[in-house]
């Protein structure tokens, strides 16, 4: 982790050197405020409606074309335009645009006067179209990282991404994904009307200014955007650390199996929420008698809300909170999504001294991009 880490901060400090940007105090923050401040830039002069507007202006003003994959004959097309006789690099697209490989990104060496410089291939075949969206921004952030002088005349962009400049492009494409001037606004809108945020209103959201954006990277975006404290959970049918041991064990066909149970896998707070001090931690089981469980067990896509006590929801070292909590939840194939509302009546609970909190705190982005693969 310490290697990881010591990887990471040097790769901050490597991009702020190229960009010609301070290099003390919080480099990661110096870098977003410095794409950020691209972004409002290029669309000062524009009057944007909506997120893919305001993607398709940055493309054109850094001089990069999107091409979308959505089938062979699209690959067949963009080879006929552009034939690898004029542009070598795209024999190349056509042999590693695959499965593992969310983008191909290059620098034309024969563009015509009127071509621009650079060229993204998205994949969007297949599951890959769910994360298209933040594949253009992925892509576009690199551009603005490198001073619109890509440091490798071909570069691909692959799903798994944990080199550390890869990591930071995901940071840093995923707050300009939902470019705050234009998505806070609509979303305040929306959660007046409905007096919180909602899983509907996320949609609407989505719908109104953010088409091409997936509904798992509309809801985490909103849920870090709200004013009122609130985590977003994902949950799905699964074991204890032990009981996935014991499962694999070759005694364990002489004792009871272990039931599967809905357990959290991935949860996300904003900022409101975790200055109440209240933490959901992984793998920690959904309790049976919650709105969020019933809704596990109700039809797909049925959205069932309530108020409970934060009490309910424990861990080995007792509840994780006390108080008034809303919750709002709806399954999605073998996925649970929750939304928790905490009021200011909401707080942590008050342990023994002594008293351990086995569980680990989730304190990570999701093992998924924050973009999703979900469908619309």
């Amino acid at each position: 982790m310490s290697e990881e880490r010591d990887a990471y901060q040097r790769e901050l400090r490597s991009a702020a050197k190229r960009l010609g940007l301070p290099v003390l105090g919080n480099i990661e923050a110096t870098l977003l405020r410095h794409a950020t401040e691209a972004i409002a830039a290029l669309s000062s002069k524009c009057n944007l409606g909506d997120l893919s507007e305001l993607l398709q202006h940055a493309a054109t003003s850094l001089d990069l074309e999107i091409v979308e994959i959505h089938e062979d004959r699209d690959l067949r097309s963009l080879l006929d335009r552009i034939p690898p006789t004029k542009e070598p690099a795209l024999a190349r697209v056509q042999m590693e645009l695959d499965d593992k490989t969310d983008a191909i990104v290059l620098q034309r060496q024969n563009p015509e006067p009127w071509d621009r410089r650079y060229l993204a291939v998205i994949n969007c075949r297949t599951w890959h179209a769910y994360r298209r969206y933040f594949s253009k921004w992925h892509e576009l952030v690199h551009l603005l990282l490198e001073g619109r002088q890509l440091r490798l005349a071909f570069r691909k962009t692959d799903v798994e991404r944990k080199h550390p400049e890869e990591i930071l492009v995901d940071k840093i494409a995923g707050e300009l994904a939902f470019y705050p001037p234009i998505f806070v606004p609509t979303l305040l809108e929306e959660i007046d009307e409905a007096r919180r945020l909602t899983f509907a209103a996320i949609e609407r959201v989505r719908k109104r200014i953010a088409p091409e954006a997936s509904w798992h990277a509309t809801l985490l975006a909103a849920v870090r955007h709200s004013p009122q404290p609130i985590y977003a959970i994902r949950a799905r049918l699964g074991l204890k650390k032990a009981e996935e041991r014991q499962t694999t064990d070759l005694l364990s066909s002489v004792t009871e199996p272990p039931v599967s149970k809905l357990r959290v896998r991935d949860a996300s707070a904003n900022a409101a929420a975790e200055a109440l001090g209240i933490r959901v931690h992984l793998n920690m089981e959904v309790p049976t008698a919650s709105i969020a469980a019933k809704a596990f067990e109700a039809a797909w896509g049925t959205v069932q809300s309530g108020r409970e006590d934060l009490g309910l929801w424990r861990t080995s070292g007792g509840p994780i909170g006390q108080g008034p909590v809303t919750v709002e939840a709806v399954r999605r194939g073998d996925d649970l999504w929750c939304l928790l509302h905490f009021t200011p009546a909401t707080g942590k609970a008050i342990r023994r001294q002594g008293t351990p909190a086995r569980a680990r705190t989730v304190k990570r982005s999701p093992s998924k991009p924050l973009w999703g693969d979900d469908a619309d």
